[in-house]
């Protein structure tokens, strides 16, 4: 609903309203994270023509939030309008144009609405396919149990083991030490590895172990976080970049 809306309901100057909506934004701003939306709208003169008029437009929660400024007469009223709303009943509060010229600065305005859905049709669909990519490889990782291998994670970006290791090393997450791939200092008390002993038998015919580094589960998902804020993607999330372009 409009401030422009409110204001009829009240029976109030709108730039009164508008004043009291300004009033009241910071403490809706701390509580929620959010300012008011703020637009124009095309509005006819009593004397004819049209003039571009700056307003809010507000949801149920913003109107009943700003309704609290009026007397229980107006709250009554916008809680019966945000009904009619709802349930299809409402009319325009403004009146049909009565000119050609009327209907045509109408018509322009709805256009500019209808483009201004489509823009954040376009925005909700592209989150929409970052939300599904992230579900996809998460859903991956969340499936496994246990530990997997540095090579069984580099499979998962088309890298080999030496590669991947060599991307972690550039981004400071891992060094080697005596042979072994090693986690710096901030991230070694966080659960993201396991270290594994694995027997050996040197070319001499000597018996002998080594210890191999192997990833948690929780391990991977920081892996992939990291990873994806430089923009290196597994390949089941390149795949469903590929099909949404």
């Amino acid at each position: 609903m409009s401030s422009l809306e409110i204001a009829e309901l009240a029976g109030r100057n709108h730039k009164d309203v508008m004043r009291s909506i300004r009033e009241m934004e910071p403490a809706w701003l701390k509580v929620c994270g959010r300012n008011f939306a703020l637009t124009s709208k095309n509005v006819e003169m009593p004397n004819g023509g049209f003039k571009e008029t700056p307003c809010y437009e507000l949801g149920y929660q913003e109107c009943m939030y700003i309704a609290s400024k009026f007397n229980d007469e107006t709250r009554a009223k916008l809680v019966v309008r945000w009904s009619d709303l709802e349930t299809g009943k409402a009319d325009s509060v403004y009146q049909v144009p009565s000119s050609f010229s009327a209907a045509l600065m109408l018509a322009a305005q709805q256009q500019l609405q209808i483009e201004e859905q489509q823009k954040q049709i376009s925005c909700m669909s592209t989150e929409i396919i970052e939300m599904k990519k992230k579900t996809d490889y998460l859903e991956v990782i969340l499936s496994s149990k246990g530990t997997v291998t540095t090579t069984q994670i580099a499979q998962d970006y088309g890298m080999s083991a030496k590669a991947f290791n060599k991307v972690l090393f550039d981004l400071k997450i891992q060094h080697k030490v005596n042979g072994q791939w090693i986690l710096y200092a901030p991230h070694v008390s966080k659960g993201y590895v396991h270290s594994k002993t694995v027997n050996i038998t040197h070319k001499d015919g000597r018996p002998d172990t080594v210890l191999n580094t192997e990833w948690t589960q929780r391990g991977r998902i920081f892996l992939y976080e990291k990873l994806k804020a430089v923009d290196i993607l597994p390949l089941i999330e390149q795949s469903v970049m590929d099909s949404a372009s």
